[in-house]
């Protein structure tokens, strides 16, 4: 009965390492996994660390122990299930180990996303800085603005802000910002 325990949580243990691959390649392919399947699997592995580390501790002990009611035949068997059960706690660790690892990937991921994006907007509102001034000071209600006059100074006026757009977006690429 312990053999067919044993085995059956071999197997489970092997389910949830195909999972972690998995998760591991999707890292790899820099897609993010789904929000709750790394924590699903990181709680399923440790709290079936915490069941199978006592359960090392006891086959381990009956090994050892020399009662009236167990061959050695069943003290050799006690300890292969111990054993096994200990190379099991160690794959574990190790998982527990990865996904850890798949949590700061996953962060540094979605931390470079979102440094992209800030900067791409800072760069929209750099080029767009200097446009927003001078509509901002030529819309003003005063008599005496430059071209307020001739028929062409609104076309002239959005002409040299387009300029100036271009203007700005060459300087950001040529400082290799942009």
């Amino acid at each position: 009965m312990a053999d067919a325990i044993t085995d059956e949580v071999g197997n489970f243990i092997e389910d949830l390492h195909d999972n972690l691959i998995e998760l591991e390649n999707m890292i790899l392919e820099q897609r993010i996994p789904g929000r709750g399947g790394l924590a699903l699997l990181r709680k399923q592995l440790i709290v079936l660390r915490r069941y199978m580390a006592p359960q090392r501790d006891v086959f381990a002990r009956l090994a050892n122990e020399r009662l009236l009611w167990m061959s050695d035949e069943d003290r050799h068997r006690m300890q292969e299930i111990s054993d096994r059960l200990g190379r099991e706690l160690d794959d574990l660790d190790g998982c527990i180990a990865r996904t850890a690892i798949i949590s700061d990937e996953i962060t540094s991921m979605m931390a470079d996303a979102m440094n992209r994006r800030t900067y791409t907007m800072s760069l929209f509102a750099m080029i767009f800085l200097p446009t927003t001034f001078l509509t901002g000071l030529f819309g003003v209600n005063l008599g005496g603005i430059p071209g307020n006059e001739n028929h062409l100074g609104f076309s002239i006026f959005c002409l040299l802000l387009l300029g100036l757009i271009i203007f700005v977006a060459w300087w950001l690429k040529r400082s290799k910002w942009l």
